[in-house]
């Protein structure tokens, strides 16, 4: 499926500038406000794993942008795409034909006959919501970003009876005690996929030293709890970023995931930020929402995940990646 007036190629760290003026134009028409940063787009960008797609008009100006991966092995691929908002509202859907197309493409070359895809669309933006359930896309779930902020000093956490939780300087043996940690914690949750040692260490380094940080937590000197912290947040609000906080089952119900919060909280506020954010499946079957809220957090944005089930033999677009 094509965009008449439109030409595709591929794009890369060198279209930077104009990937990043068209998303700030996007984020700007349904929030008000940039939820980006520029590091973050280069570093998608330089994924070698993300296939990058950009559709310019006849004077070469960027109008759309999207992006296309495969998650491991499996069936799921991932995909996003924006339109700059002055363009008309339904020139996204043929970018996202495109874009489902190279996905069911890359799910058969994993030995799949479907591809289950996933894209994130903020509550309000109406217009890629549109798209998506032209293209047969509908809500499965919605993560909901929560917030603390540090009015006054936060101090020292108290002591929880049995967890004891310490700030790791991310080795290899404390990296293979947070994976182990990480996929038996999150195998009940929407959308996961398991992950080996070597791409679980990749995603924790891939931003270099400093990006992220990783917490442990023991209950009665057995390891149950990990938070991952980067600095996602840290241009655009001062804030912290919890990517990752998983409890195992055996270590549920012993405060630990509060600890481990107000460690993570504690120390971003001795860093100098302000803030802390993340983002969590409001249908989680740990009830994560409710220990969030305990600890001070709440909700400031809503968004909702579209899924679809699409067999591999399907083909809309004309053009292949």
């Amino acid at each position: 499926m094509t965009v008449a007036g439109l030409h595709r190629r591929p794009v890369a760290v060198g279209d930077l500038p104009a990937i990043a003026e068209l998303l700030r134009a996007s984020d700007l028409a349904v929030l008000g406000r940039t939820d980006f940063t520029a590091t973050e787009v280069e570093a998608d960008l330089r994924n070698e794993n993300m296939e990058h797609q950009g559709w310019y008009d006849d004077g070469g100006a960027l109008v759309a942008y999207g992006w296309v991966q495969r998650i491991g092995d499996s069936p799921k691929v991932q995909i996003d795409v924006y339109v700059h908002p002055s363009r008309a509202a339904d020139v996204g859907v043929a970018p996202l034909a495109t874009l489902e197309d190279r996905g069911r493409k890359l799910a058969a070359e994993a030995g799949h006959d479907h591809a289950v895809f996933d894209i994130g669309a903020y509550r309000q933006d109406e217009r890629t919501r549109g798209w998506l359930g032209e293209r047969g896309f509908e809500v499965a779930t919605t993560f909901t970003r929560m917030r603390i902020d540090f009015d006054g000093p936060f101090g020292e956490p108290l002591p929880v009876a049995g967890v004891k939780v310490r700030r790791s300087e991310g080795d290899d043996a404390d990296l293979r005690v947070a994976h182990a940690i990480d996929q038996e914690s999150f195998t009940e949750h929407y959308g996961e996929v398991a992950q080996d040692f070597d791409a679980f260490r990749k995603r924790f380094t891939e931003h270099g030293d400093g990006w992220s940080t990783l917490w442990l937590a023991e209950l009665d000197g057995s390891p149950v709890g990990l938070l991952v912290g980067t600095r996602q947040f840290e241009e655009d609000d001062d804030a912290g970023y919890v990517r990752r906080l998983g409890v195992i089952p055996a270590g549920r119900g012993h405060g630990v995931a509060k600890a481990l919060l107000r460690n993570y909280f504690s120390a971003c506020q001795g860093e100098g930020r302000v803030a802390v954010l993340l983002h969590v499946d409001v249908a989680n079957v740990t009830n994560a929402l409710g220990v969030y809220e305990s600890v001070g957090m709440r909700p400031v944005l809503e968004i909702d995940a579209w899924a679809k089930r699409s067999p591999v033999d399907v083909v809309d677009s004309d053009t292949p990646l």
